[in-house]
């Protein structure tokens, strides 16, 4: 995984309520569209402007390509709170990630996850590496919010497994 900064320049006046509000929409946009991965995402306000680091499965996550609807909806709305489109940074891999799966046309797909993964819950089934899931066709609604919503349960419920056995 490529750790990434988005760069929110304030382009107007704007309160920190609908700066935030617009930058958490297009960050679950992303989120839900397999651009990003994991929960948590630390944004910082700068000098006028935002900056968010957040975790992308490949070093081309987020080029515009493979931005759904939602996602480009998204974008539209960061002018409403008077913000520009995000100006992206890619920092560097991520030394402590699992790679992205290559495969153009694999065999199979498997549907993994454990409570510390915070990769996409798709794995390739001919090499076992995790799926960017916005190179596959969205499953509902232009996106994989259903399988992301079904990492988070099954994630919950592994934890609490393994915290009940200590």
């Amino acid at each position: 995984m490529f750790v990434v900064d988005l760069t929110f320049d304030c382009y107007q006046d704007t309160t920190l309520e609908h700066a935030e509000q617009a930058i958490n929409r297009l960050v679950n946009a992303l989120r839900f569209n397999g651009q990003i991965m994991g929960e948590e995402f630390p944004t910082v306000l700068k000098d006028g402007y935002f900056i968010t680091r957040v975790m992308c499965p490949t070093e081309d996550a987020m080029h515009p390509l493979n931005n759904s609807p939602f996602v480009k909806h998204s974008i539209e709305k960061l002018h409403s709170a008077g913000l520009l489109a995000p100006k992206i940074k890619v920092i560097g891999q991520d030394i402590h990630s699992n790679g992205a799966d290559t495969c153009k046309s694999p065999s199979s797909y498997i549907l993994y996850t454990t409570y510390v993964h915070t990769c996409s819950p798709l794995y390739c089934g001919d090499d076992f590496l995790p799926v960017p899931l916005f190179t596959i066709p969205a499953i509902a609604n232009g996106d994989y919010k259903t399988l992301i919503k079904w990492q988070e349960d099954w994630q919950a419920c592994d934890n609490a497994g393994s915290l009940l056995r200590h």
